[in-house]
């Protein structure tokens, strides 16, 4: 491929579309002050409802100042997983990982909203997936003993939240299964691609071409 054709394809994969697509959809709604409550009600019919597992992350209960909120994190975070992975990566992990943090927590207190819990699980993918990347070198379980050892102190962290979080323990209930559930989604695919590395004597989850040397 000539150079300046591979100067396209990599600028052409580092575009956060997820992420970007995730942000206009729930700011557009949040905007024009949309809610879940307004096509769906809020009763039995949400253990039912593939909506309560799939949309019900891009609407925000707490309007504006709540979408705001969610996109100080998910820009960042989400634009640099999309870097060390890729457009289908993000989606796929936000996806699952809204709807694992709903069928959990759905029965404690209704459908939860907004992308807190998809934040937080895209932010302890980007971790476990940068850790994997400074490590790709180590061995399968100096790997997985590094990414234990990242987890428990902010795993307790978010316990302790959850201990003490009084009447909205339910929404940081969301906050700690939306992490728990990327930190181990991720972990798969990077403990995955580091024995595939080790067995064909090379790391398969290094740096993407796109964030190396031009």
């Amino acid at each position: 491929m000539i150079p300046s054709m591979v100067a396209i394809k990599r600028t052409l994969s580092s575009i956060p579309v997820t992420v970007l697509a995730f942000a206009a959809a729930s700011g557009l709604l949040s905007a024009n002050g949309i809610r879940f409550t307004d096509f769906f009600r809020l009763d039995a019919t949400l253990l039912v409802n593939p909506a309560s597992y799939t949309i019900n992350m891009l609407f925000h209960a707490g309007g504006w100042s709540h979408y705001t909120g969610n996109m100080w994190l998910w820009v960042p975070f989400g634009v640099a997983l999309t870097w060390l992975t890729s457009n289908r990566h993000v989606l796929g992990l936000a996806v699952t990982v809204n709807a694992l943090t709903v069928v959990v927590a759905i029965w404690f207190e209704g459908v939860g909203l907004g992308l807190s819990h998809v934040v937080l699980g895209v932010a302890a993918a980007t971790l476990v997936r940068a850790t994997g990347i400074a490590f790709q070198n180590a061995s399968t379980q100096g790997l997985q003993l590094v990414v234990t050892a990242l987890l428990l102190p902010t795993l307790g962290g978010l316990f302790l939240v959850l201990a003490l979080a009084g009447s909205r323990w339910v929404a940081d209930l969301y906050h700690l299964l939306g992490f728990l559930f990327g930190w181990a989604i991720e972990a798969l695919y990077v403990f995955a691609a580091h024995d595939t590395g080790s067995e064909s004597g090379g790391a398969t989850h290094s740096i993407p071409d796109r964030l190396g040397p031009g």
